[in-house]
């Protein structure tokens, strides 16, 4: 067995040193190992990047459906969040809008059921298209009829070079298995003068630093890799970008994040309020009613916390997640 392997299974939250590779800069000293949810994670001793280190395991890339909002079948009381998060695209819409006109082309990578790309489409008139490898998700965004959807992965998408005024990955990036390239692609695929706009959870983030492997964005099935803001801006630069803003309020993704993390923490488990929310059955057990009960006082006492840390937050610029504006020179 690799000497890898026994540290591995020896560790959970805290580690040994163990040596790999990292996906960014190529470092190969010594860094911090912990565990999440039965994942490996790996935080990079160089450019400080945290990468999953079994990103090549097989596992489900699609999400429920009521991740993406606007399904026959979502739950009456997951409207509010689909209400939220609906509303934060349409800040990102209108912000890409006032930048293009009804000739520009966006490309959304990662699309999901299309919301944005249909939003910015409404507001500009411009010719949007999407690329989403969930198939449920693609059909969605296709049925809206005024987005052109490729169902496959971004590296394997037939995109023209130099075809788009406009690419979105908003939270896909830390999806894509094998990141090196992405930026380089990205340049390639824009016309000089492009935008970028790249939204991540960041590990540089307070949240990150107080909640670690019970962080809400960690989201260990699903999510490979958090670049440092760091490494970003150095790979960005060698892809041909200026960089141009950054932007760290975003309270719908950070004020929940925050509240959700501090119950990971209590209940020593992940996303318990949010499958209940999604299960009605489980609200059937007298005693998950309790801890339901118990997780919504806690949600009310931990929400003046939550907003605090969103502020300092934003005024120290480390926020949860993390909106990049690039330019392509």
């Amino acid at each position: 067995m690799p000497e890898s392997e026994t540290l591995f299974r020896d560790t959970d939250q805290k580690s040994a040193d163990v040596v790999l590779v990292c996906p960014f800069c190529n470092n190969g000293k010594p860094g911090t190992l912990y565990s999440a949810s039965g994942f490996r994670f790996f935080r990079c001793s160089n450019c400080h990047s945290v990468f999953r280190i079994d990103a090549g395991v097989e596992v489900s890339h699609e999400y429920n459906a009521e991740y993406y909002g606007d399904s026959p079948k979502e739950k009456f009381w997951l409207k509010p969040v689909v209400w939220l998060l609906n509303a934060e695209r349409g800040s990102r819409a209108r912000f890409i809008s006032k930048r293009i006109s009804k000739s520009s082309s966006v490309l959304d990578i990662g699309c999901g059921n299309g919301a944005l790309l249909h939003k910015i489409h409404q507001l500009s008139g411009a010719a949007v298209t999407g690329v989403e490898m969930d198939n449920v998700a693609a059909k969605r965004a296709r049925d809206r009829g005024c987005i052109t959807v490729f169902s496959d992965s971004f590296e394997k998408a037939p995109l023209q070079r130099f075809s788009f005024d406009v690419i979105e990955m908003i939270h896909s990036f830390e999806h894509i298995p094998v990141p090196g390239n992405t930026l380089h692609k990205v340049a390639e695929l824009l016309k000089p003068g492009g935008l970028f706009y790249l939204s991540i959870p960041n590990v540089n983030s307070i949240q990150y630093g107080l909640f670690g492997r019970f962080w809400l964005h960690l989201d260990p099935e699903f999510h490979l890799h958090f670049i440092s803001r760091k490494q970003l801006l150095k790979l960005a630069s060698e892809a041909g970008f200026k960089y141009i803003k950054t932007r760290h309020f975003n309270p719908v993704q950070n004020i929940p994040g925050f509240i959700l993390s501090a119950m990971n923490v209590v209940t020593g488990r992940r996303d318990v309020l949010f499958n209940m929310l999604r299960h009605k059955k489980k609200l059937r057990n007298p005693l998950n009613i309790i801890l339901f009960l118990f997780l919504m006082i806690f949600a009310v006492i931990l929400l003046p916390f939550a907003i605090f840390e969103e502020v300092i937050s934003c005024i120290t610029g480390h926020g949860a997640t993390v909106d990049y504006v690039f330019e392509k020179e």
